[in-house]
């Protein structure tokens, strides 16, 4: 059953007390409805490559160091989308550092920005925001972490702690490097960049969140992949669509990201407000990550005055949820966009992949999309972006949105909340053009 691990992507808030019972059912379904799973299958990208020393990973004493050996491990492990393509996929999944705009005045980069992928994903997802670090006289380190950018079955080799280390050891050496130091992060990243600022206040002098993974909508059944992978290693094995992404899913890889969140809840719970400056940025049709919960942890634990949540919706919304939350149109018609989604919030238009002219297409699949509506996303010259649920105009095809409509304000936004950071105005930046 290759949906399995999208099954685990319920809205369990509010039925706390019907989860036992809905565990009992939906568990035998996971257990045996997945029976094609309990094997790993012989497919090269579901066994491991023999790339399994996390530590090998770690950034060193030079960060182009850590590229160059990353690169070269990627180069006899990875598993090509296109064979035809391999060089260029390498270069772009692996880490990357990209230097302060041109146009910056100062001769020192303003600070250090590193960057931390989601779940799944490689640096390349971390392209844009690079872009916009250097845009504000920052020099961007995007890390990939261990177990990514070769193979899934990779992601059965490590766990948190490896990911934790590894952030760990970018932020030490950044601080070597820089005085000021901002640890940002999509989604799982953004968890991973939450707990780095928890354990090393005093390295971290801004932390960012977008699309951040602080919890799930399926938390409850997410915490029980731990023990599901005794029985089932795999709880996806869908096609591989993109040279950025996986398509397959190990159990070990939600069981690890659920540690990851249960370490920055016990974290936060211990220190208690946080006095880091953190601004968070998720839209309120999130399919992934629990997004009311989200707003709650910030404003319990968002301890500094220049801490900011940034909301993107769709519908009417209570907008008088906490005074540091500001809340932003989703939609944009001249964009064909009604809704952005989980991967959207951190990816420009402009991207030549995910972006609105770029080479790939969200189209999703049944059962959560029709035959004919994933044949008419495929086949159809342009289409509307939104999430799962949202339609778009009668007679139209739709695709599952992969970029921000609005990206630009949110350059402008992250430019803002840097400068009330260190005291900068952002005069040394760049001007638009």
């Amino acid at each position: 059953m290759r949906y399995c691990h999208k099954a685990m992507m319920l809205d369990l808030s509010g039925m706390a007390s019907f989860r036992r019972k809905l565990l009992a059912i939906v568990l035998p379904v996971l257990l045996l409805g997945c029976s094609s799973t309990g094997h790993t299958p012989p497919r090269p990208e579901l066994v491991l490559s023999g790339w399994r020393d996390p530590s090998a990973l770690a950034p060193g004493a030079d960060f182009e160091t850590y590229i160059r050996v990353v690169s070269q491990e990627l180069r006899k492990h990875r598993l090509p989308f296109v064979a035809s393509m391999a060089d260029a996929e390498l270069g772009k999944v692996a880490p990357f550092r990209q230097l302060p705009d041109r146009g910056c005045k100062a001769d020192v980069p303003r600070g250090i920005a590193i960057l931390i992928h989601g779940l799944s994903d490689t640096a390349f997802a971390m392209r844009d925001l690079a872009a916009t670090f250097s845009k504000q006289c920052f020099e961007a380190r995007a890390l990939l972490l261990p177990g990514h950018g070769t193979r899934p079955a990779d992601l059965m080799a490590v766990d948190h702690r490896d990911w934790l280390s590894h952030v760990g050891a970018a932020l030490k050496q950044a601080r070597s490097d820089s005085s000021f130091v901002v640890v940002a992060g999509f989604s799982l990243g953004a968890a991973l960049a939450l707990t780095a600022a928890v354990q090393s206040p005093g390295d971290v002098d801004a932390v960012i969140g977008l699309s951040p993974a602080y919890r799930i909508r399926s938390n409850f059944l997410a915490r029980q992949a731990r023990w599901i992978g005794v029985f089932r290693p795999w709880l996806d094995l869908g096609p591989r669509e993109d040279f950025a992404r996986y398509g397959a899913m190990p159990t070990r890889g939600i069981a690890s990201t659920m540690a990851v969140f249960g370490t920055l809840e016990a974290r936060m719970r211990r220190q208690g407000p946080l006095r880091t400056p953190w601004l968070v940025v998720q839209s309120e049709d999130d399919e992934v990550v629990d997004v009311t919960w989200n707003r709650q942890f910030f404003e319990a634990h968002a301890g500094d005055a220049r801490s900011l949540l940034l909301n993107y919706h769709s519908m009417p919304v209570d907008k008088s949820f906490g005074e540091r939350s500001v809340w932003l149109p989703a939609a944009e018609p001249a964009l064909r966009v009604v809704g952005i989604s989980h991967l959207a919030v951190h990816i420009s238009p402009e991207n030549p992949h995910y972006g609105e002219s770029g080479t790939y297409r969200n189209c999703g699949s049944p059962p959560f999309r029709t035959e004919e509506q994933v044949r008419a996303c495929k086949q159809a010259q342009r289409v509307w972006y939104g999430v799962g649920g949202q339609s778009p105009p009668a007679g139209e095809a739709g695709a599952r949105a992969t970029f921000n409509p609005h990206y630009r304000d949110l350059e402008s936004r992250i430019g803002e909340f840097l400068g009330r950071v260190d005291g900068q105005d952002n005069s040394q930046a760049p001007s638009r053009r």
